[in-house]
């Protein structure tokens, strides 16, 4: 069906339940509808995106010979694939279809004022009408997979998904810029819940990545260029040591990138006295077999934990985030050192135990004697030196008291923070960072594996601070991501993408130095150089065709006609004749 066609628009407004129901009068939407300009077809229905209603759609374009469906429902982001793809079994091409969003957009953010939200859905409706008339078929790409995935980190989160791609029969290439795998796993002694040593969970990792052909590891080795675009990444690694660079062309990228703990200069004296340590240092001291012992020699019998150095400060850029690893870690550590010594303290802002497990390991630090005392937010404990003595004073929140406390030891429980270079590999790689320099994923709920890139994915601690449990579980879940890809061959990329009239192009560069995807670069070829967009890296933001000063740039399904069409519509509604009846 062309588009030269006279346009025959169905219209199907959606109850969804009492979510749009409630507030918008649907009939009445649905009912004014049959007045808009090409209209052919309305209906309101209960569930439009159940089977019933799908059906009811496929039945109503055959009968009606409707060649444009606009549906008013929910978000796009939840069914926009699933009515493309049910106009597209009845016969229309997939870019024939509009929805509009009456869930979000009028019922929910209008629920006190349901007159106001139908009227506000009548002009939705009207103008999704007014750009469906204008809408053109797009031919539906696909560009080639090769069947290889880059895996940047080789901590447990780097090792877990090369495991599982692997053992799928795909190639995966881990790339560590360290000389050891495992990342900061290989510092740690036991593992909370199960108290499992880590240097085992580590070594049963890289046995089962060793013993897999299709995983290579290159180790001391960082990226240091990348181009394509999802399918066929082009890339170059680097050997730090030898200085050799190898390139290597992958359909997927796998972020893995995890942490560094923080660094607490400036904190409670950190630096200042040899008995004051952070977590991380007291469990590499752990994890190689020293007997914990103070300055002296002697092993301590006071020992202090301070929680949440580094983490939850509102105003210091970076740090308003919880590590959510740290409760448990310190509890347990508490809960192991109170064994070997005297008295032990935990001085904490809110006690986050969360995990499957994790309770019980701060219930058995309570039995041990392990004392538990409450400082409030905004004011934190003092450390002070005398002499070599370590004196620390708080006031507990619970009983109101001001307290202090003499440790031998005090150890400070820091924040999990990006790594340094993580600036550079967001900019190599594409990536947007949140407020706390982590990745950020393509969405928080319906998307937090994959990225704003196109067949860039990213988890464990690279994604936001956590354990090594959900890491591995991350890791799983961005290696099956990988795998689908890879076991299509070939993957669709979207259509609703910019094109360059060469006719038009003045050869400013404007569009390229606009473009946040990297996906439009100057064709030399030609005399002078015209604008080329790589479509499968383009989002179709718009943001080129919006900069460009020769209005040489058009949007694929967002034209300037079609947005325009909209404006009117809304500012110049249709006579409803008979009210709407």
């Amino acid at each position: 069906m062309g588009n030269e066609d006279e346009p025959r628009i169905g219209v199907f407004v959606c109850h969804c339940g009492h979510n749009i129901a409630g507030t918008v009068d649907v009939e009445a939407v649905a009912r004014v509808a049959r007045h808009y300009p090409n209209v052919a077809y309305t209906v309101d229905l209960m569930f439009t995106c159940s089977d019933a209603g799908q059906t009811h759609i496929r039945e109503a374009i055959a009968e009606h010979n409707l060649n444009r469906v606009v549906v008013a429902s929910c978000s796009p982001r939840m069914h926009e694939p699933t009515f493309r793809r049910v106009v597209e079994e009845a016969g229309l091409n997939r870019y024939l279809f509009e929805q509009v969003n009456l869930r979000e957009h009028c019922s929910w953010c209008h629920a006190r004022e349901p007159e106001k939200a139908t009227i506000k859905a009548e002009d939705l409706v009207r103008m999704a009408v007014a750009r469906a008339a204008l809408l053109e078929p797009l031919e539906v790409k696909t560009v080639e997979v090769t069947p290889h995935t880059l895996v940047v980190g080789g901590g447990v989160t780097g090792l877990r998904a090369a495991v599982d791609i692997g053992s799928r029969g795909f190639k995966a290439t881990v790339v560590e810029k360290e000389s050891e795998l495992g990342g900061h796993l290989r510092h740690l002694s036991t593992m909370y819940p199960n108290n499992e040593k880590a240097e085992d969970v580590i070594d049963r990792m890289l046995i089962a990545a060793r013993a897999i052909a299709d995983i290579e590891i290159m180790t001391d080795s960082v990226v240091v260029d990348l181009d394509g675009h999802i399918g066929s990444f082009e890339t170059k690694i680097k050997n730090m040591k030898s200085g050799k660079t190898v390139k290597r062309t992958f359909g997927a990228v796998i972020m893995a990138t995890g942490f560094e703990p923080f660094e607490p200069e400036g904190y409670y004296e950190y630096g200042n006295n040899p008995n004051i340590i952070t977590l991380a240092e007291y469990e590499k001291m752990k994890s190689t077999g020293s007997v914990l012992r103070i300055s002296d020699g002697r092993p301590p019998k006071q020992v202090m934990f301070i929680g949440c150095v580094g983490s939850r400060e509102e105003g210091n850029k970076g740090h308003e985030h919880c590590s959510r690893y740290c409760c448990t870690a310190m509890t347990k550590a508490a809960c192991d050192i109170k064994d070997e010594t005297e008295e032990v303290m935990v001085l904490y802002d809110d006690l986050r135990t969360f995990g499957r497990g994790h309770e019980e390991i701060h219930r058995e630090a309570r039995q041990k004697h392990v004392m538990f005392s409450k400082f409030a937010h905004t004011k934190k404990p003092k450390v002070c030196l005398k002499d070599d003595r370590i004196i620390v004073k708080w006031k507990d929140v619970l009983s109101g008291t001001y307290c202090e406390f003499e440790p031998e030891m005090l150890v400070l429980t820091t924040a999990m923070v990006p790594p340094a270079g993580t600036d550079e590999v967001a900019k190599l790689f594409s990536l947007t960072r949140s407020g706390d320099g982590f990745f950020n994923e393509e969405h928080i709920k319906l998307a937090p594996l994959t990225t704003h890139t196109a067949g860039i994915m990213i988890a464990g601690v690279a994604q936001s601070a956590k354990d090594a449990t959900d890491s591995a579980t991350q890791a799983s879940g961005a290696a099956a991501k990988a795998t689908s890809l890879m076991a299509r061959k070939n993957v669709e990329i979207e259509s609703t993408v910019s094109w360059v009239d060469e006719t038009l192009c003045s050869s400013c560069h404007t569009c390229v130095q606009a473009c946040p995807y990297g996906a439009i670069e100057m064709a030399t070829t030609k005399d002078p150089p015209v604008a080329f967009v790589t479509e499968a890296k383009c989002h179709g933001c718009g943001t080129c065709a919006a900069a460009c000063p020769s209005n040489a740039i058009t949007m694929r399904h967002s034209t300037d006609e079609q947005i325009i069409s909209m404006v009117e519509a809304f500012l110049i509604p249709p006579p409803v004749e008979g009210g709407g009846e």
